[in-house]
């Protein structure tokens, strides 16, 4: 398993960060917020997230530059 802490600062991020996920339909994610972990390609499992506070991108591998990139908008780690 691998985890990336992610942010968004409205609805809008995510309905941002659930498009750029979309991009990547053979990648198994989760999203963990508190007790809950949702489907990550499931767009009413991620508007049930609580954004008031940073939650987890848990993939089953750690995935590949280009995903990296793709999400580094949402990432708490980049610069």
């Amino acid at each position: 398993m691998f985890s990336m802490p992610v942010a968004v600062k409205s609805k809008n991020g995510l309905i941002e960060i659930f498009e750029t996920l979309a991009h990547f339909p053979n990648t198994m994610m989760m999203i963990k917020s508190g007790d809950y972990t949702v489907d990550a390609h499931s767009l009413m499992g991620v508007f049930a997230i609580d954004i008031s506070k940073p939650f987890e991108l848990i993939l089953e591998s750690e995935p590949d530059d280009n995903f990296k990139k793709a999400v580094a908008e949402f990432t708490l780690t980049h610069a």
